[in-house]
């Protein structure tokens, strides 16, 4: 939806806090099994996989993080050319774990989206893998004359839009590039605490889009939405939150560990005193004690925002 979905009002929003968000990290999203998502995100999609797969590992303060107790993890972090969003898919074992499989139009689902030169290419690999495809027509939908679209899901049934731009661009390789999306309950709630708490700002769509062609090729018919977009401070990734509204939703309210569950890391001036704002202003602190942890030079913390999309916050590195 990223690439077609109109947006009527740009309005200018200052952080009441002034700008503690300073960049992005990578988007992670908590998998059932690596091995197999890998097969997807790299085989189908093309993404890149340059330092393979970490082992199972058990980190006392990664526990502590994402007060996920007496679990190991592994992690495989894939690279998306012309992006520099990093997707990491994470496994937990030696912990309970629940299956979330949001729907798109589920408030707390998140989706990447792709930009590629050659959808179609995509599209047999889509086929052979046997992935399943969301979007009504079961191919690429031609958008307006700006893009072709398909919406798929990975083997959790996370969502992918991929989206080739018309007409394709020349050059090599594939992928042109990543963004990220996620599905809110309340854009008035979910605005604010972007621009309030973190200092976002945002373009806010004012009135519901009921393009019929669109919610089909997002594999939600007959479901309105309206879409708020903008950069993460210091960065260009661009972050989009989608409300829909005539369709079914269901809140999704996760656990770090669930396969289904999303988490965007950002780098801020000094998580200890965001911390602080955040729970002045009533969010929720994932990790264990609702306090940061240190990790090497690292100040870390994770907060979930108000539609379940968990936030890492970073500090520090070299010279802290």
């Amino acid at each position: 939806m990223r690439y077609y979905l109109a947006l009527t009002i740009c309005l200018s929003l200052q952080p009441a806090f002034g700008q503690e968000v300073v960049g992005a990290g990578n988007f992670s999203h908590i998998v059932t099994d690596l091995d197999k998502s890998i097969e997807f995100y790299r085989d189908v999609l093309g993404l890149e996989l340059p330092g393979g797969a970490q082992p199972f590992g058990a980190k006392p303060e990664i526990m502590q993080l994402g007060n996920t107790i007496g679990a190991q993890n592994r992690i495989a972090v894939l690279r998306v050319a012309g992006s520099t969003l990093g997707v990491e898919l994470i496994e937990y074992k030696d912990i309970d774990r629940k299956p979330a499989h949001p729907r798109f139009q589920d408030p707390g689902a998140a989706n990447l989206t792709l930009r590629v030169r050659d959808i179609d290419a995509v599209m047999a690999r889509v086929k052979s893998s046997g992935a399943k495809v969301l979007t009504a027509a079961g191919g690429p939908v031609a958008i307006g004359t700006a893009s072709r679209n398909v919406f798929l899901q990975d083997p959790d049934g996370f969502v992918v839009e991929v989206a080739q731009p018309v007409p394709a661009p020349a050059g090599e390789g594939n992928l042109l590039g990543a963004g990220f999306e996620t599905t809110v309950m309340d854009t008035e709630q979910t605005v604010k605490f972007y621009r309030d708490l973190l200092g976002f700002q945002l373009r806010v769509g004012d009135a519901f889009n009921d393009n019929k062609l669109m919610a089909e090729t997002a594999g939600a018919p007959g479901a309105q939405f309206r879409q708020s977009s903008g950069q993460v401070p210091g960065s260009t990734v661009r972050i989009a939150f989608i409300e829909f509204r005539n369709i079914d939703r269901k809140p999704v309210h996760t656990r770090l560990q669930d396969p289904g569950t999303a988490l965007l890391q950002l780098r801020v001036r000094d998580v200890d005193a965001l911390v602080k704002t955040l729970k002045a202003g009533g969010a929720e602190i994932i990790s264990a004690g609702g306090e940061p942890v240190t990790r090497g030079n690292l100040r870390l913390a994770i907060v979930r925002d108000p539609n379940n999309l968990f936030l890492e916050l970073i500090s520090g590195g070299p010279g802290r």
